[in-house]
């Protein structure tokens, strides 16, 4: 079992490596290209373009996997103590909430487009596909989130604010929180 959650938790980071050696190689052979052939690859630029799209779609993933997505930290100061844990754990259920609104209105979105039978002009793909990460990315992170939100809940030393621990005790209890569901 620990292999498959393992696969699981790593495939955005695998995508993500394979997405940024791709555009390197793209964009290293379009400025070869340009700068030493003098031609150009109609195409590079924009599957560059969207494999970036794409790419920070994923790395959001794994930054809401690792608890490590942005959050405005100024507003938990104002709350005591005592109250800020379950304001994180609320914040992550309001974001949850966004996400699966914007799955909704965008998988709507992505339909549109599929009818309108729009394609790119560089690539000549279908512009519908190019537009899925929207909701794609939107069901990954509601997942992620489920997936943070019930570490969180089995390991309330996660909750602290960096103030009152620090970062091995916070690698502990993932590793613990890890252990506890073998």
């Amino acid at each position: 079992m620990e292999k498959k959650e393992k696969w699981y938790n790593d495939i955005e980071a695998n995508l993500c490596v394979i997405l940024a050696i791709a555009m390197l190689v793209i964009l290293s052979q379009q400025v070869f290209s340009r700068y030493i052939l003098n031609t150009t690859v109609g195409w590079a630029d924009e599957a560059a373009r969207y494999m970036l799209v794409w790419f920070a779609y994923f790395a959001a993933s794994v930054a809401i996997f690792k608890n490590a997505h942005i959050k405005i930290d100024a507003v938990l100061a104002l709350w005591p103590s005592k109250a800020r844990p379950y304001l994180k754990l609320f914040s992550n259920v309001v974001f949850f909430v966004y996400c699966v609104v914007v799955t909704y209105f965008s998988y709507n979105l992505v339909m549109d487009i599929r009818a309108s039978g729009g394609i790119s002009l560089g690539m000549g793909i279908p512009m519908w596909a190019v537009y899925s990460i929207i909701p794609i990315g939107h069901i990954l992170w509601a997942l992620r989130l489920i997936q943070l939100e019930i570490r969180l809940i089995r390991n309330p030393e996660l909750l602290k604010d960096k103030e009152e621990t620090d970062d091995e005790a916070v690698e502990a209890a993932i590793r613990a929180s890890k252990e506890g569901r073998d």
